[in-house]
């Protein structure tokens, strides 16, 4: 029982490091990133993502492991809200990790061009484009968080 407490710790901790991180982008940063010129929203972004780009792969496998084995564990009673919950939080999270890697990580890419010689790219649509992408992502990790919470509180003991 306390193997299975401590993995639903470390879970739910891995998966609040996730939603903070995109929360923060939502609520936060992205106004400040809408209110800056162009050029000073790309120069950001480059500096940012240079430090964030080994810490979000090193946060979201460890939250993606985690939530796997967690639903691993409890896909012994299918029923139990345990087991809803993790899979309902695996479900979100694979909701933003694809957002994520189809949308987000190719934007980004594109964002480190930004002042170079390419020519035919709209970058305020690009701009737009990102922080849109963190909405979504944002509701589908706080949805997951919501669902963490909700086995941990509602789960009959």
């Amino acid at each position: 029982m306390i193997v299975i407490k401590s993995l639903r710790l470390l879970q739910g901790l891995s998966y609040m490091l996730v939603t903070s991180q995109v929360l923060f982008y939502l609520f936060i940063l992205s106004d400040a990133l809408k209110a800056v010129s162009l050029a000073s929203y790309f120069e950001q972004r480059k500096v940012i993502d240079s430090l964030m780009i080994n810490r979000f792969r090193a946060m979201y496998y460890s939250c993606l492991v985690l939530t796997l084995l967690t639903v691993g564990v409890s896909a012994i009673e299918p029923t139990s809200i345990f087991f809803m919950s993790a899979a309902l939080a695996l479900i979100f999270l694979s909701v933003d990790l694809f957002i994520t890697i189809k949308y987000s990580l190719p934007l980004n890419a594109l964002s480190r061009l930004y002042g170079t010689s390419i020519q035919d790219v709209n970058w305020i649509h690009v701009r737009d484009r990102w922080l849109s992408c963190m909405k979504y992502r944002g509701i589908a990790i706080t949805l997951g968080m919501a669902s963490v919470l909700a086995g941990l509180v509602f789960e009959k003991h």
